[in-house]
């Protein structure tokens, strides 16, 4: 039976990261079944599901503080459960597409309209841009989401909507696709 943990990872973004954590799973025998990696404020952060047999996961987290020495990363690792466990009731994949000059708040409003409705919000990507034509912060937050199949899309849809109209959003919708 496969055991599944979530290792974190962050620290100065170096040439080889990548490569040093890949690495470390492998050598344990264990596989990357997710990630999420980005360098943020030349700070590099990893999110990896971590799965292998119970004894290849116990010596991976065993061998952890050695691997934090190696590589100067802070690192750490939490249960998790296999993938796709724990979800509820099947949900549409849809992605969102947000565009707006910054503001405070955008993204509290944003999730609070979400959480209101129901709607899961699995992936999130935002980011700060100054307009090529003028001295303007754009902000741009890109959404994956999980709509419950008892909640019309056009009710969300239409509820963001009147969202984005009263704080001066641009929301586009698409079929998710990976």
């Amino acid at each position: 039976m496969r055991s599944y943990r979530l290792m974190f990872a962050s620290g100065l973004d170096s040439v080889g990261l990548v490569h040093s954590l890949s690495r470390f799973v492998y050598e344990h025998h264990c596989n990357v079944a997710d990630s999420r990696m980005a360098v943020l404020g030349g700070q590099f952060s990893a999110m990896m599901l971590i799965g292998g047999s119970e004894a290849d996961v116990s010596r991976l987290e065993h061998d952890l503080s050695a691997f934090q020495v190696e590589t100067g990363l802070a690192a750490m690792i939490a249960d998790a459960a296999q993938p796709g466990a724990g979800r509820e009731a099947p949900a549409l994949p849809v992605r969102l597409e947000v565009v707006a000059m910054d503001a405070p708040g955008i993204l509290v409003q944003l999730s609070e309209r979400l959480d209101q409705l129901g709607v899961n919000i699995d992936a999130l990507d935002a980011r700060l841009t100054e307009a090529p034509s003028s001295s303007t912060t754009i902000s741009s937050v890109k959404l994956r989401l999980s709509v419950p199949k008892h909640i019309p899309l056009q009710q969300v849809k239409d509820e963001l909507n009147k969202l984005a109209v009263r704080i001066n959003l641009d929301i586009a919708f698409h079929p998710f696709q990976e």
